[in-house]
């Protein structure tokens, strides 16, 4: 398979095989970890052909043996900021699950150019129902826009201006699939540092940042240790600090700039109950002495 899975944090790309032994051994070992599950297999199958088929199992398990980490090209920048760390420090771990995000991104990248969109092509939209006889005055809707892709995170549509175009889409949804949403960092004021983590759900909840006991339990499981409760994928703690999506890119949490456009005009923030702490239970409180529920 081609060895060139990478953002474009920078032009210049280089082999992971040149990253200090120290390095290269933590982050083999992650990796492994991450494509040794069932819910990555799974994932990948899906990029292959929707359904988890035998097929689909059969070509990510050939991607898998023919893939060669330490041949694979990633960011020169990026693999240089990770190389800057010392190992077993928080950078070190944040710098880490960035190229692991980077890397199982990629792979979805590959496998859905390398498998022509996938076995299953999207289905044509149904076409809108249009009753005269109820809006006499009104002319029909326009006809429905086919999706670029089946695989997609409501808030990373924007494939025109991505690297790799669709096959990009499907990247950021695997992201979700693996990590529970795309996978985001404060980048400061420079842009590319790497201060906190952040991941974007889908489904409009607002970005939430993980707490150091969450980025601690997965580096454990990186590292052998036994899944987080609850599985690999991150889920909100009750009290994470949120962001609102329109505002991330505001205050520095982005991974890559051309990875969203915020609209000039700015949706209004809807808050769910599960963004806020304690919401949810206190309507539900609400409702039972009011007897609305």
């Amino acid at each position: 398979m081609p060895e060139h899975l990478t953002s474009t944090q920078s032009l210049a790309t280089v082999g992971l095989e040149n990253l200090s032994p120290q390095h290269f051994k933590v982050l083999q070992q992650a990796f492994w970890t991450i494509l040794s599950t069932d819910l990555a297999t799974e994932t990948f199958a899906q990029v292959v052909d929707g359904r988890p088929i035998n097929a689909a199992l059969e070509a990510v398990e050939s991607c898998c043996r023919n893939l060669n980490l330490g041949n694979t090209q990633i960011s020169a920048k990026l693999a240089q900021a990770f190389q800057n760390t010392n190992p077993g420090s928080r950078e070190f771990h944040l710098r880490l699950i960035e190229i692991l995000a980077v890397l199982c991104h990629g792979i979805a990248v590959h496998l859905y150019q390398a498998y022509d969109g996938g076995f299953h092509k999207p289905e044509p939209p149904d076409s809108i129902i249009w009753h005269d006889e109820l809006f006499p005055n009104m002319p029909p809707p326009p006809p429905r826009k086919a999706l670029p892709a089946e695989l997609y995170h409501s808030s990373y549509g924007f494939w025109q201006q991505y690297p790799n175009g669709i096959a990009d889409i499907v990247g950021y949804w695997v992201e979700y699939r693996l990590f529970g949403g795309v996978v985001l960092f404060d980048r400061g004021e420079t842009g590319f540092e790497c201060k906190d983590i952040f991941i974007h759900l889908v489904g409009r909840y607002m970005i939430f940042q993980l707490s150091e006991a969450q980025i601690h339990a997965y580096i454990s499981f990186l590292q052998g240790g036994q899944q987080p409760p609850g599985g690999i994928r991150f889920k909100a703690e009750e009290y994470a600090h949120r962001v609102d999506e329109n505002y991330a890119m505001d205050m520095n949490i982005y991974r890559d700039r051309y990875e969203r456009i915020i609209p000039e005009r700015r949706a209004r923030c809807v808050i769910r109950g599960e963004d806020l702490p304690g919401y949810a239970q206190a309507m539900e409180d609400w409702a039972r002495r009011t007897g609305n529920g």
